[in-house]
């Protein structure tokens, strides 16, 4: 029939220009079928581009094609958060960063793109901060610390947003002390002034102090998470140390575009979550200092904006001025 032989003859041409309007679950069922591409927004080398290329190699083993990390460092990680948030939204990039993205929402006055542009996929690791002295220091808890520092005024170093805003917070805002953060680029240059007796104090993610921590040349006084860090079992909390109801955990997170469809991040949220459960792989997030975690894709998004929240108040009772 005529009638017949023209619906057939659009349906082919349909099938030949717009294949993905006729099996859009086949192809998301199928995936991946090509490389894909973890944007990290600092430097080589740091802790959250080895987290990253840690998840790349062992889900390339899983998903059978290549991930590769592609650093797209400046502007506080925004420049990365940028490119994904205009990014096909097709599951073939993500942003791997960390808290400074909820940092920066409130930080940063000229985003060129907006929260609502990235969808939140998985946060396989937690990070609190180690508030950290020389072993030589007199101080052997953060009261003791607080105590001595109650009449001359203290210098922290800090390498980064949040260790800023924690050191400010604590040391400023809750024990009220005479505390000035000296701000360096990075946890290791931080690290090196706190070693060369430049400061009186470092504020950092455990991740990044772990090594000093180990080597035991320099002592942890609290960390800020709301338990005991497990790569610091013997450091009290924040709440232990006299501070209660503090409670700021740092953490690793992976970021799609907005329209990236539910049940391609559903497979990337489970792939990664069984991936952090594996002993091996958990091993290893603990022996860089990090905890390891599991969230279910629907409690994501959540958890974000909590996390942008809680940063926020905290700047602002610091008073740290936008940039």
């Amino acid at each position: 029939m005529p009638g017949s032989r023209f619906i057939s003859i659009a349906v082919a041409l349909i099938a030949v220009i717009f294949p993905a309007l006729l099996a859009p679950a086949s192809a998301q069922s199928d995936y991946p079928s090509r490389k894909i591409t973890f944007i990290v927004g600092f430097a080589p080398g740091g802790g959250i581009d080895v987290f990253a290329r840690i998840v790349a190699q062992e889900l390339a083993q899983q998903f059978g094609y290549q991930i590769v990390v592609e650093n797209r460092p400046g502007a506080a990680s925004n420049i990365a958060a940028q490119v994904v948030a205009t990014a096909q939204p097709d599951g073939y990039t993500f942003l791997v960063t960390g808290n400074s993205f909820a940092i920066n929402q409130t930080m940063s006055q000229d985003l060129t793109y907006s929260v609502d542009d990235l969808r939140a996929v998985a946060f396989p690791a937690r990070d609190s901060h180690a508030l950290a002295v020389n072993t030589d220091s007199s101080a052997h808890t953060l009261s003791e610390f607080i105590a001595i520092a109650r009449n001359k005024p203290v210098s922290a170093a800090v390498g980064g947003s949040s260790s800023h805003i924690v050191a400010d917070y604590v040391l400023k805002v809750k024990a009220k002390l005479q505390a000035t953060s000296v701000p360096y680029q990075s946890g290791l240059p931080a690290m090196n002034a706190l070693l060369a007796h430049q400061v009186d104090i470092l504020a950092g993610p455990v991740s990044e102090v772990f090594a000093q921590l180990k080597a035991g040349r320099v002592r942890a006084l609290a960390v800020s998470g709301p338990k005991r860090a497990l790569a610091l079992p013997d450091v009290p909390t924040l709440t232990e140390s006299g501070f209660p109801g503090i409670e700021i955990s740092g953490w690793i997170g992976f970021l799609a575009p907005a329209k990236t469809p539910t049940d391609i991040c559903v497979k990337l949220n489970n792939a990664i979550n069984s991936l952090v459960e594996k002993p091996r792989f958990n091993d290893r997030l603990r022996n860089l200092g990090y905890e390891p975690a599991t969230l279910a894709l629907a409690d994501a998004e959540p958890f974000l904006k909590n996390s942008i929240d809680t940063w926020r108040r905290m700047i602002v009772a610091t008073g740290l001025v936008p940039q």
